[in-house]
This record gives C-alpha cells, sequence and structure tokens, in this order.
C-alpha cells in the first residue's frame, strides 16, 4: 500500500459510519481507498448493506473529514504520540492477524512488533479477578514469556493486567490491544503499565485513531485482534458472560486457533464460564506451562525443549514442514474443510489447528471461505 493510499484508508477510517469492515468493502467494490473518496453518494449506495440515505449521510462526514484535513491532524497526533500506522500489506504487519477473516485495514502501534511475536499466547479473563486469578495469570505469563512466547492480552484490569506484568516481570515481550485510541489509552490507570510495554517489551496496538474515546462496541471487536494475533487463547476465571468467552469463541469458531481454560474453585461464579468452556469440550483444561505448550503442537514441544527461545522462532520461519504438516499438505491438494482435514490426516483436532496456523504464517497455506487451500 503506497503512502497516498494509506493516507485515503485513513480518511475513510476516520470518517463516522466508517469501520474495518465497511473500509475494506469499499476497497472491494472501487478497487482502491482513493476511489473511494471520489465515489458519489450514488456510487456509495450501490455497496452492499448500504441504504440511499446512509450513503449520503457517510458521503457528508467524509467530505467534512477531507474538507478539514483531519488526515494531517491524525498525523500530527503520531508523531507527538510516537505511534506508527501500519497497514495490513505492510511487512510488519503481524502474519497470524493477517490471516483471520476480519483483519483489520491499518493498525495504529506503539512500540515495537517482531517477527517473534508470531509465537504468541493471548490470556484473557475477568477485569474483577480474585487474588487467585491474578496470581496465576501472572505466574503463567511469566513461564510462558520466559519459554519464548508472547503475552498478548487486553490492557484491561484484572487478568488482563496481571498477564502483561508477568511477561514484563522476567523481561519477556507483551502486546496490549486496547479498546481506546493511543493518545489516552485505557484505562487511564495503565498508563505507567503501557510505557513499561512500549519501551521495548513489545507494543499497544489499537484499531482506531488517536482520539477515540472507549466505547462498549470496541471491546468485543478487539477481542479477535487479541485471537488473531495468537497461536492459542487461554482463559483465566470468566464468568458466564464475560467478554473473555467472545475471544474464546472467536478463537475457536473464526480462527481456528486453541482454546485452554484453567479451572478454579467449584463455587466461584468468577470461574463459570471457565467450567462451560471445558466441560463443552471447547477448551482444553491447563494447569500448568507445560499444558499450554502440549496445546501449541510442535511449536510447544519445540519451546518445551529448546535451550533458548530463538531455536523455535529460527525454524518456524524456515520453509522446512514437520511429518504432521506435510500429512496436511498432501491432503489439501484440493481444497478442504478443517473437518474434511482432521479426517483423511488421522490427526486430532488441536494438532491440525495448530500445524495450519503454522503453514499459514510461512504461506503455505491460505483460508478461502472455509476452505483451507494449498498454495503454490
Amino acid at each position: 500500500m503506497s503512502a497516498i493510499e494509506r493516507d485515503d484508508m485513513l480518511a475513510l477510517l476516520l470518517t463516522p459510519g466508517i469501520g474495518h469492515a465497511l473500509a475494506r468493502r469499499c476497497v472491494e467494490t472501487f478497487g482502491s481507498a482513493s476511489a473511494a473518496l471520489e465515489a458519489s453518494v450514488s456510487q456509495w449506495a450501490d455497496i452492499r448493506g448500504i441504504g440511499r440515505n446512509r450513503a449520503g449521510d457517510i458521503r457528508r462526514a467524509l467530505q467534512q473529514v477531507i474538507d478539514e484535513d483531519q488526515v494531517s491532524r491524525e498525523k500530527q497526533l503520531l508523531e507527538r504520540h510516537a505511534v506508527r500506522m501500519i497497514s495490513i500489506d505492510d511487512p510488519e504487519y503481524p502474519k497470524l492477524l493477517r490471516y483471520i477473516p476480519d483483519s483489520p485495514c491499518l493498525l495504529w502501534v506503539r512500540g515495537e512488533l517482531r517477527e517473534q511475536d508470531a509465537l504468541a499466547l493471548a490470556m484473557v479473563g475477568s477485569r474483577r479477578a480474585s487474588h487467585y486469578g491474578r496470581e496465576q495469570a501472572e505466574r503463567l505469563a511469566a513461564l510462558a514469556a520466559d519459554s519464548g512466547l508472547t503475552i498478548v492480552s487486553g490492557g484491561a484490569y484484572g487478568i488482563d493486567a496481571a498477564a502483561h506484568r508477568g511477561a514484563l516481570k522476567v523481561g519477556g515481550r507483551t502486546l496490549a490491544v486496547i479498546g481506546s485510541g493511543l493518545c489516552d489509552p485505557y484505562p487511564l490507570e495503565h498508563h505507567n503499565l503501557f510505557d513499561q510495554v512500549a519501551a521495548g517489551h513489545g507494543a499497544v496496538i489499537s484499531e482506531v485513531p488517536m482520539r477515540t474515546s472507549p466505547r462498549a462496541e470496541l471491546f468485543p471487536a478487539r477481542n479477535r485482534i487479541i485471537s488473531g494475533l495468537s497461536l492459542g487463547v487461554l482463559v483465566i476465571e470468566a464468568a458466564k458472560r464475560s467478554g473473555a468467552l467472545i475471544t474464546a469463541r472467536l478463537c475457536v469458531e473464526e480462527h481456528g486457533r486453541e482454546c485452554m481454560a484453567m479451572p478454579g474453585r467449584v463455587d466461584s461464579r468468577t470461574s463459570e464460564g471457565c467450567h462451560k468452556l471445558i466441560r463443552d469440550g471447547t477448551a482444553t483444561l491447563v494447569t500448568n506451562l507445560a499444558d499450554v505448550l502440549d496445546c501449541l503442537g510442535e511449536t510447544g514441544q519445540l519451546l518445551k525443549t529448546s535451550p533458548t527461545a530463538s531455536e523455535p522462532q529460527s525454524l518456524l520461519f524456515t520453509d522446512q514442514a514437520t511429518t504432521p504438516q506435510r500429512s496436511i499438505l498432501d491432503a489439501i491438494e484440493q481444497p478442504l474443510t478443517l473437518d474434511q482435514i482432521i479426517a483423511v490426516t488421522g490427526l486430532s483436532v488441536s494438532q491440525v489447528q495448530s500445524e495450519l496456523t503454522m503453514l499459514e504464517i510461512r504461506g503455505a497455506v491460505k483460508r478461502s471461505g472455509g476452505l483451507f487451500v494449498r498454495k503454490s
């Protein structure tokens, strides 16, 4: 994406009523973000899901963004707060995130993204976590980060903050995906935590413009990014209607990643969601780092046996396929669903999911709708 096209995509995302999904449909319809800025109301009305009235509102709002030169103002904020804007076709854009169906067109990033962050574990859970939940999250995050995994979470109170702090405590890497703009990242009480993350230990990430205030609808949306960045999602303390369960569902149903859950006390309301995930077979019960690594397939086994984190990272980004990966590649000479791959290869669900993720990172496999396709 050229600098001009990226600025035009930014103009779309600065326009009220246009989010990442609609911006993507605009590009598909008009051919580019630049063409979308020039489109008439009638052309906007032809986009799937937009009627004549909404098209008029969007066209007027977009014209205001252009007239007020809001793109330049946003870029000034980027410079002032040491934030970079990364487009989906930028080499720095996270590989795992690129392959989910609804990946963000642009990311706002404060800090540094590294290739090794493809080896990532998401840790999510209750904002009102118990002492036990926070203690376990920090303990497991520290162990996982020390083994070479990047810890991904949402920067919120409770389990999220404990996970980030656990990674920082051992000098590991962590990514905080927040539900607000980066001018005043939410929650305000975590500014020091975000500063630590961005200062050489990872990145604070958002998919919304710099001055966007936290809104209820932004948090479920950012959950797909938390899952999309990760090899698997670990849920620690989640009530029946916890937002962490949204991340777990996305992880399994939309992204084909591994879902894990830590059990709590049988009478703990904050663990009811975890227990349901385990009971329904959605999540694997884990209690320690070895359990987590077992869920991550070949990558987890490499992390278990490697004396340094660099060894599995170097193997991950080579073209050499493992035996299970070769079985999968042989199976998808023609496009197959996940269930068909499992049936043909005889591998377990979790193993197929983890190995497909690795093959996607390496560029050997891509998703097309509900099918997995071997790339030539």
